[in-house]
């Protein structure tokens, strides 16, 4: 499992939340956000490491932008396994939940098969497919309520989230769930979600 973080323009992200979701989830992170020389930028990294996370954060000032922090269930702890995957030239993904796939190459995660055995092949024919509706629902239903996406459209500058309902949202900011940090820490957490299953412990970097 894995914590999507989507911050709309002009919001602000809490740091306590970017640090705890950080060490709950040290197998790699990455940023995307709109660019303006046709491609998205994306930045990534095969661990995860707060302070460079915040750093990369605090370049983007008020830009929107979509932040993966991995926590691992398939595949390598690697960059190649790292959030968001360029799906087309256009267009990344970065993904939360476990899909039931066929893995032909083990060190890649259920994630990177999907996109390249799947979403590429469409996609890259149409990419304007991604916001067509029926699409979106045709993805939700075979993943699933327990997966979540957010792909960046760098160019029709727009965002699409799947399964957004299932996800949490504060302030603006949405979040594909409450379990990857240190929930207890937020007095916006919802009571019913803060007593739940608790987060997973602490890791030493």
């Amino acid at each position: 499992m894995c914590l999507i973080i989507h911050k709309p323009a002009n919001q602000q992200l809490p740091e306590g939340l970017l640090e705890s979701a950080a060490t709950y989830n040290p197998h790699g992170f990455g940023v995307m956000t709109f660019g303006d020389n046709n491609r998205p930028v994306v930045r990534r990294s095969g661990r995860t490491n707060f302070r460079e996370l915040q750093k990369i954060c605090d370049t983007l000032g008020n830009q929107e932008c979509v932040i993966h922090l991995r926590y691992a269930t398939s595949g390598q702890q690697d960059l190649e396994n790292a959030h968001p995957f360029r799906v087309t030239k256009d267009i990344y993904v970065a993904h939360n939940g476990t899909l039931n796939l066929q893995r032909h190459t083990p060190e890649r995660s259920d994630t990177w098969h999907l996109i390249n055995d799947y979403l590429k092949p469409v996609l890259g024919k149409n990419p304007a497919l991604l916001h067509d509706r029926f699409f979106q629902h045709m993805v939700e239903a075979w993943c699933g309520p327990n997966n979540r996406f957010v792909f960046l459209d760098n160019q029709q500058k727009k965002t699409v989230i799947i399964n957004r309902q299932q996800g949490f949202e504060v302030n603006g900011i949405w979040l594909s769930n409450t379990r990857w940090f240190e929930r207890q820490r937020f007095d916006w957490v919802p009571r019913a979600l803060s007593t739940g299953p608790a987060a997973p412990a602490r890791f030493a970097f």
